[in-house]
């Protein structure tokens, strides 16, 4: 079990924790888009950091992209 922190690289327990943190958030009135799921399973996995992640969303950018 990857203790917290670490990344995830089972891509079973990658996608179970995906969905309860989806579900999570939709059940506080966020919605989820395609590029959102790429970009926080990119961080859980460790192929991406928190901290470039959140210097993307403060760019409007999110993997590489616009948004």
């Amino acid at each position: 079990m990857a203790k917290r922190g670490e990344p995830i690289t089972d891509p079973e327990k990658l996608e179970k924790v995906w969905q309860q943190a989806k579900y999570q958030l939709e059940l506080e009135g966020f919605t989820i888009t395609a590029e959102d799921e790429k970009a926080i399973k990119s961080v859980v996995s460790g192929k991406m950091s928190r901290e470039k992640l959140i210097e993307d969303l403060k760019r409007g950018e999110a993997n590489g992209k616009q948004i």
